[in-house]
């Protein structure tokens, strides 16, 4: 049977607050939400132990595709920063949500490398210069950021589900207006946080890590 989320037929898209989709949106897809935090932190931990057996993934990645894995971005204006990051994070948004023509498989692929990668660069940066710079490198944008992108991840992951249900015959139709007015929602407030996220990590992010780290960056590139 339909979940009681559905109110298919008890509620009219006029009739349906916002703030009331918004909050049985978050009820239908928390546990989806959790379960793509859940596969990122794997990969995080996949990270790790590549970097303590002496795996450094940039280098490798670099190596296999001949060019670095992030672009130069030294040279842009922190305006320009800010859209670079928020049309890269959009695409990685978006590819979170359309996974579900893979049957999840892409969405499951992003989580889990998105965090390798976190996890590997992030230990290596820990052991060279010290975890509360990869904390306050990390923290200011990502509370933003990785929110996001398991809100775009954890809408896939439910689609699927309803994909399921439907042909399983336990659900009597994967889109309805009322999912996809409380969905749309949800979607429009994940890429909003990605929005801040870019202009943290543009503006705040590169002034944090001046103000508190300038010495010991200095110190670092000395000894290098």
């Amino acid at each position: 049977m339909d979940s009681g989320l559905e109110r298919e037929g008890k509620r009219r898209e006029g009739g349906y607050p916002p703030q009331v989709a918004l909050a049985d949106a978050w009820s239908e897809h928390r546990r989806y939400v959790g379960f793509a935090a859940g596969l990122f932190a794997f990969g995080i931990v996949i990270g790790v132990v590549l970097m303590l057996a002496g795996y450094n993934l940039l280098e490798i990645i670099q190596e296999l595709v001949g060019e670095p894995l992030f672009p130069d971005i030294g040279g842009q204006s922190r305006l320009e920063l800010a859209q670079f990051l928020l049309v890269n994070n959009t695409r990685a948004f978006l590819l979170s949500i359309l996974g579900v023509v893979t049957l999840g498989l892409l969405t499951v692929w992003a989580m889990v490398f998105n965090g390798v990668i976190v996890g590997n660069i992030g230990a290596f940066i820990t052991r060279d210069v010290g975890l509360d710079y990869i904390l306050v490198g990390l923290l200011p944008h990502g509370i933003f950021e990785l929110p996001a992108l398991f809100i775009a991840a954890g809408v896939g992951f439910r689609l699927l589900y309803r994909f399921g249900q439907r042909i399983r015959g336990s659900r009597n139709a994967v889109f309805t207006k009322p999912y996809l007015y409380r969905t749309g929602i949800l979607v429009l407030v994940g890429w909003l946080l990605l929005v801040v996220a870019a202009f943290v990590e543009a503006f705040v992010t590169p002034a944090l890590l001046e103000t508190l780290f300038a010495e010991r960056l200095e110190q670092l590139g000395t000894s290098s």
